[in-house]
């Protein structure tokens, strides 16, 4: 595209997610805020009126008809990225979707070939790589003040989250794909491969339970609520995780009030030092105390050092976490940068829990394919 040419993007899907694009795109001068899509009128029109998309559709095949069109993001549940993916490719359209990008890995290496094959950009959404502490942790780990990283752990863990979603889709199977999995556990794994350099997946050893039905409102509950596991890499590398939407958590995990208690935390291992990162959940504070500590060896000493991030007073969190990774999104399309958030990680990451769901049902290590 001309470098003085705004991308026209439209966003299918108006909830949450859907109104943080708005509104990267509103204060983006590399995009535009070009069309609007939901199958909901009532929440169709509140969107228009709090973010002035140009153009309106309860269609979205009639979206993509739109010549002027040149993206799209899609904020829609997880059944339909997968199809809404490649029929905005098809269409010529580049695309950035929430996570997961697909149900599972078949879906997104048609995706990675599709948007090859047509030299457009696919891009799924991990805004969280974005996050002031998770790119501080990057430049550290570039300093090599780690060394090379050989080990990670990484969580997100409640004590009473399990989501319902409109309908209770987050709890069906043919609808969401996976339960705690799928929803929290590709970010907290993310977290730690994105850090670890995004290694090879070689294999995984991983169990998944359902554990707290009483919890659970929904007419359908055949997912898993908890799931816990190991990944080993190419480079020798492992990575332990957590994931729970519910769990009897003890008191070492903070408190959070619609959640119970909560906790997304990433570490990673090196022979010259440790780094932990922990998110912050309160997207209307500023940084939180601490949120990246490393800890070194300094003459045989083990030395803690809580590290500056970037200043967010009066920003929202996710807000800016949005707008940067919407930012790399629309300079990709112009050739101006790298993915960060690639097609070829996005069909690796679905490798990985496609590898977990294999891996759990069978009862052992399985490989990573």
């Amino acid at each position: 595209m001309s470098l003085s040419q705004s991308i026209n993007v439209g966003i299918v899907g108006l909830g949450w997610p859907g109104e943080r694009h708005a509104e990267a795109l509103n204060a983006s001068a590399l995009g535009t805020l070009y069309a609007a899509c939901d199958l909901n009128a009532v929440r169709l029109k509140a969107f228009a009126g709090s973010f002035g998309p140009k153009r309106l559709f309860t269609s979205f095949d009639e979206m993509l008809l739109d010549p002027d069109l040149n993206a799209v993001v899609i904020g829609l549940p997880n059944a339909l990225h997968y199809p809404c993916s490649l029929r905005a490719l098809q269409a010529g359209k580049h695309v950035l979707c929430e996570k997961p990008p697909t149900m599972n890995a078949e879906q997104m290496r048609t995706l990675h070939g599709e948007a090859r094959n047509r030299s457009l950009i696919y891009y799924f959404g991990r805004q969280m790589r974005f996050s002031p502490a998770m790119q501080a942790a990057k430049r550290v780990i570039a300093e090599r003040r780690l060394g090379e990283i050989y080990f990670a752990e990484t969580m997100w863990i409640r004590s009473r989250g399990t989501p319902a979603g409109v309908d209770g889709w987050f709890t069906d199977r043919s609808k969401s794909g996976g339960g705690a999995m799928i929803d929290l556990g590709v970010h907290a794994i993310d977290a730690a491969w994105y850090l670890m350099g995004t290694p090879q997946p070689r294999a995984v050893s991983a169990q998944t339970y359902q554990k707290f039905p009483q919890l659970v409102e929904s007419k359908v509950f055949d997912v898993e609520d908890n799931a816990y596991g190991m990944i080993r890499f190419e480079n020798s590398a492992t990575l332990l995780f957590k994931v729970c939407w519910a769990a009897n958590l003890t008191d070492d995990v903070p408190p959070d009030p619609k959640r119970g208690r909560s906790l997304l935390s990433t570490t990673v291992y090196g022979p010259k030092g440790s780094l932990k990162v922990t998110d912050v959940f309160n997207i209307n504070s500023s940084i939180c105390p601490s949120p990246l500590a490393l800890f070194e060896d300094k003459v045989g000493d083990l030395v803690k050092t809580d590290l500056a991030v970037q200043d967010l007073r009066g920003v929202r969190l996710r807000a800016f976490e949005f707008a940067e990774q919407d930012t790399n999104f629309l300079r990709c399309i112009r050739g101006e940068e790298s993915a960060v958030n690639s097609s070829s990680q996005a069909v690796q990451l679905m490798e990985i829990l496609d590898a977990i769901y294999r891996s759990s049902q069978a009862g052992k290590e399985v490989p990573v394919i």
